[in-house]
């Protein structure tokens, strides 16, 4: 056995190894494509959609695969929180009815949860990361849209 092969199953998966930063065909990141990037996620707080679609349709998600993989997945968070809404309005309606009122004065907050998500990702976005959202990102990957 030879010693890169051995060296390689001592290290399954590549652990150990500092990653590399992300880099565009032109070389590092630029501020601009952070900017944008992690704008598409903070702006989905105010106007959801907008901003991805917009950067979508453009040449900057073209040149950047920076944009592009945080556009995707800000669009992808975007609906997966409709659905979670959806979701936390039934759950909201039905034990509000049960309780007579009384959990609704506490269970408004369940509407809030995909604010945290979205800054978090959009803060990682600022910082030049690229991010893996548990079950959103290999869906996206499934259907080729990253």
């Amino acid at each position: 056995m030879s010693d890169e092969s051995q060296n390689a199953s001592e290290q399954p998966f590549g652990l150990g190894e500092t990653p590399t930063p992300p880099t565009t065909p032109a070389g590092p990141l630029t501020e601009n494509e952070k900017l944008l990037s992690g704008l598409s996620w903070v702006s989905q707080l105010l106007i959801p959609a907008v901003l991805p679609i917009i950067l979508l349709l453009t040449d900057e998600s073209k040149r950047s695969a920076f944009v592009k993989h945080h556009a995707v997945q800000s669009l992808g968070m975007a609906g997966a929180a409709v659905i979670y809404e959806i979701a936390a309005a039934i759950v909201f309606a039905i034990l509000t009815a049960i309780t007579g009122g009384l959990l609704g004065c506490i269970l408004w907050i369940i509407f809030l949860a995909p604010i945290l998500p979205l800054v978090y990702y959009g803060i990682q976005a600022f910082q030049g990361k690229y991010v893996t959202i548990p079950y959103l990102t290999e869906f996206l990957q499934r259907n080729n849209w990253l």
